[in-house]
């Protein structure tokens, strides 16, 4: 394919490999991105179907699904360990768009979802909320190796034993999230 000039988006990435990256980071992109600006839009443009997705989010189980899907997915996400991997790009501008973009379309899901469940979702979703809680203390220690070690990989990608090092924190870091992506 031609190769496009300019600015990099994020409909220039593509899903595989990136969510497996995107859940060791704590993104978890492909969990809920878009959805936000899909539900506004909806709102916005065709208010009774948005309403009737509302009314119908526990009623109708395929709909339930993704929208319980999604907010899984974002409770899970981290801003501040979003932010501690953003910081492994160089180029500032690159990485303020991206982050920006991101931590945008997140808020704007995040606002979606409280009005669909009536309430913060750390309220509403008890035992997701009380999980995650439980689980950060040990592995923000995990995520701050693992960039380090990214950091110092990135400039000798041939060190075994860093590699090594690095790997650990790829399994322990899915393991305390009991998810690999």
């Amino acid at each position: 394919p031609a190769r496009r000039t300019g600015r990099a988006t994020i409909a220039d990435l593509r899903a595989i490999p990136w969510v497996f990256a995107w859940s060791q980071a704590r993104y978890f992109l492909s969990g809920w991105f878009g959805l936000g600006s899909a539900l506004a839009h909806l709102r916005n443009t065709s208010p009774d179907s948005y309403q009737a997705i509302v009314e119908q989010v526990f009623e109708w189980p395929p709909l339930h699904y993704v929208i319980s899907n999604a907010a899984t997915s974002i409770a899970t996400s981290d801003p501040e360990v979003m932010e501690m991997y953003a910081g492994l790009v160089d180029d500032d501008g690159l990485r303020a768009g991206f982050l920006e973009s991101i931590l945008g379309e997140r808020q704007r899901t995040m606002d979606a979802l409280e009005e669909i469940y009536g309430g913060p979702l750390s309220v509403r979703r008890p035992n997701i909320s009380r999980t995650l809680e439980l689980r950060a203390p040990a592995l923000r220690p995990l995520h701050e190796r693992q960039v380090g070690l990214l950091r110092v990989w990135r400039t000798d990608p041939d060190d075994e034993a860093l590699l090594s090092d690095l790997l650990v924190t790829v399994n322990a870091i899915a393991g305390g999230l009991g998810s690999t992506g």
